[in-house]
């Protein structure tokens, strides 16, 4: 920790553009180190501790409760993470118990109290795929543990590192899965004010897992319920946060800012050889453009995350939905080089596709400003049964046939849709769809659906009950025939 007089200890006092409210009173929630490292609670431990006073005991109990404890996993100053098994659910957990040097005097029993109770009611609000469920907060004999679910996985951290980066379309996938989950998140009234690589788990299939709300801001719940000074890792905090200001979703953006630029260029926007320049940085320095680090990075990435690093919350992204929109568009713009279509052609064009026959010209500028368009030649596929996606697409021009199973099943054009029930979210496909002729779909995936306003979300949900109808009713038909023959 830094002492009271840490910064003027190090050559910072009187730094005009270190506005920084009670810099002196930082403690508890930054853990401030020598160098600029970010921080992890959890570390995994080659050999036990043994001989160390007041650190955790190296044994490992058989039982927590009704959980079957297995094996280690990691450490850190607050606790021991075992991996244990849930006999009444069969299933695999994670089981969080405190540690003795958490529980070792009245000040860290107190301290560790807050934040245990603080995950706890953080978790009870949350329910995401991209967020780590914490299934039970048990309290037994004097002892505390948090039971999680299992991800058997690592960390983003060894990502944001040169030698190990990451292609840019899969670290797009990663910060895309993060802005969502956030955005979930802070529409539930929860700042999770610590989002670090460290605290973002990576399944084997890739897919994303925060996790520690330990020290999150929740809305309704004062002040006084979590340890008193500025909370998070050096490396990740907030200028606004070192200025005093009260949480809020910008907060956890910047973070997330912080880390999409480190997984495009292996290096962090505002290293330092201490943490107290490190804070100077984040708190009166602009980062260095992306493209100087050595990497050929794509453009609109770049203006992404940048724009997720300026200082001024209010010129960053305000919620992650809106990341996630963005992101989104610069995937496509990486994947797929979009026909140029002047905007005047495509409001022309789509007064005459039956899908928007009722919509406004502005819910149809809404709708152009939101969406992107794709152009397939004569037999290439849109995409095969089996892959997951969350976008669903409408034929603008030509014909595209669905298959499954290898068999043709139906043929679609121009006011057609298709694959509309990942507006929902995630999903699989359940089908194969082949251009039959040259073809323009407009593509829609459901973050930008959920930027529209709430009349041009209406003109959809009609459009895909109407649909989802049709389709029920001819299914039924196609049935009956089959019956009578």
């Amino acid at each position: 920790m830094l002492s009271r007089h840490g910064f003027e200890d190090m050559g910072l006092k009187g730094k005009p553009a270190l506005k920084i409210k009670n810099i002196s009173k930082i403690c508890y929630g930054i853990r401030v180190r020598g160098r600029c490292d970010p921080d992890d609670r959890i570390k995994p431990l080659k050999k036990p501790l043994r001989g160390c006073p007041n650190m955790i005991p190296s044994h490992q109990p058989a039982y927590f409760g009704r959980y079957t404890i297995e094996k280690e996993l990691g450490r850190g100053g607050m606790g021991v993470i075992h991996l244990a098994h849930d006999p009444f659910l069969d299933r695999q957990v994670a089981i969080k118990i405190a540690s003795n040097l958490a529980l070792r005097d009245q000040e860290h029993l107190e301290k560790f109290k807050k934040i245990f109770f603080n995950e706890a009611r953080a978790a009870g609000k949350l329910a995401h795929p991209n967020i780590v469920a914490v299934y039970d907060a048990v309290v037994e004999n004097g002892e505390y543990c948090l039971v999680m679910e299992y991800v058997d996985g690592g960390t983003l951290k060894p990502f944001c590192q040169i030698k190990r980066l990451l292609p840019f379309d899969h670290a797009l996938k990663i910060i895309f899965q993060c802005a969502k989950a956030l955005d979930y998140a802070h529409q539930n009234g929860v700042i999770h004010r610590d989002i670090k690589p460290s605290n973002i788990m990576l399944t084997g299939k890739d897919q994303v897992k925060i996790t520690d709300f330990g020290i999150a801001a929740i809305k309704g719940v004062t002040d006084n319920t979590l340890p008193k000074g500025m909370m998070g890792s050096v490396s990740y905090v907030s200028p606004e946060h070192l200025k005093g200001e009260p949480p809020a979703p910008p907060s956890d953006i910047f973070a997330l800012g912080i880390i999409m630029y480190e997984l495009l260029t292996g290096v962090h926007p505002f290293a330092a050889d201490s943490d107290a320049a490190t804070l100077y940085k984040i708190a009166g320095e602009e980062p260095r453009p992306l493209h100087e680090k050595g990497r050929d990075i794509p453009q609109p990435l770049e203006s992404i995350t940048l724009r997720a690093l300026q200082k001024d919350p209010a010129k960053r992204y305000q919620s992650g939905l809106q990341l996630a929109a963005d992101l989104s568009a610069s995937f496509d713009q990486l994947k797929f080089v979009e026909e140029e279509i002047g905007f005047g052609e495509k409001i022309t064009t789509l007064k005459t596709v039956s899908f928007f026959k009722d919509f406004s010209v502005t819910e149809l500028t809404e709708t152009i400003r939101l969406t992107h368009w794709r152009q397939f030649e004569a037999l290439s596929t849109v995409f095969s049964e089996g892959e997951i996606e969350d976008s669903f697409y409408i034929v603008v021009k030509g014909r595209v046939m669905v298959e499954k199973g290898g068999k043709s099943i139906a043929m679609l054009e121009s006011g057609d849709c298709f694959g509309e029930m990942a507006h929902l979210g995630r999903t699989r496909r359940t089908a194969t769809i082949k251009a039959v002729t040259d073809t323009m779909l407009m593509r829609i995936n459901s973050s930008s659906l959920e930027q529209m306003s709430f009349a041009t979300q209406f003109r959809f949900y009609k459009i895909f009950s109407t649909t989802l109808m049709e389709r029920l009713n001819r299914t039924s038909e196609v049935l009956k025939m089959m019956i009578e023959e």
